[in-house]
């Protein structure tokens, strides 16, 4: 929880810095890290909520703990990115389809501040990936992929808004629907982590367990696993 807060502070701050540059240059595919980067303020608010409710002792109703409420919060971030994914393509679909549309107005400022967006995206990612991997926490390492998804998306926003600058406005809806796509990978990959805990998928085969019983000094024989 306490690796939860901080990453929210963090990610506050990113959020404001992309605000600022989407004021700048109007872009839609700064509008949509604007928003990429709302669910990862939101997601860890959520994340705050779940990993409490985690942490309870096991109870009358709960006999073996509440741990697969990390999971759960897992998926429920999944949900708000499939929204997230559908409202981006729909506008780089209507910003490709209007020929009226002025091009985004992109300077060295924007470029730079989305810069800073991004050194401050790869150091929460590592820092929350480094944590999670130690706890064994299925949240933080959601939310650092999560996190790492929004880092893929800030560079290729970055690129797509230096081809602006030279004078292809076009590539700004086309990053948009590539930055949707990004989401849509992270929120599967989260899935197929998640799912198989929930549904209790065997972790380990009996026969490596039984391979790697038998290689023990002393060990006769492994059965019933």
């Amino acid at each position: 929880r306490t690796v939860l807060k901080r990453v929210l502070w963090l990610n506050l701050g990113v959020l404001v810095v992309k605000a600022v540059v989407f004021g700048m240059s109007g872009a839609l595919s700064v509008l949509a890290e604007v928003l990429h980067s709302s669910l990862d303020a939101a997601n860890n608010v959520f994340a705050l909520v779940f990993a409490r409710v985690a942490a309870r002792e096991p109870d009358e109703d709960h006999p073996y703990g509440h741990r697969k409420f990390e999971t759960l919060g897992a998926l429920t971030l999944v949900g708000v990115l499939s929204v997230t994914v559908f409202e981006l393509i729909k506008s780089a679909v209507n910003r490709l389809a209007s020929v009226t549309a002025a091009p985004p107005e992109v300077g060295p400022l924007a470029l730079s501040l989305l810069g800073v967006g991004l050194v401050a995206g790869i150091a929460i990612t590592r820092y929350e990936s480094r944590v999670g991997k130690r706890l064994g926490s299925d949240l933080l390492l959601a939310d650092a992929a999560h996190t790492r998804a929004d880092v893929m998306t800030t560079l290729a926003v970055l690129s797509g808004l230096v081809a602006v600058r030279l004078g292809y406005p076009l590539v700004d809806p086309l990053v948009t629907i590539l930055v949707a796509v990004l989401i849509a990978h992270t929120g599967w990959e989260i899935v197929k982590e998640a799912v198989p805990v929930l549904m209790d998928t065997r972790a380990v085969p009996p026969d490596r367990i039984e391979a790697l019983s038998m290689e023990v000094d002393g060990v006769r024989s492994a059965y019933g696993i």
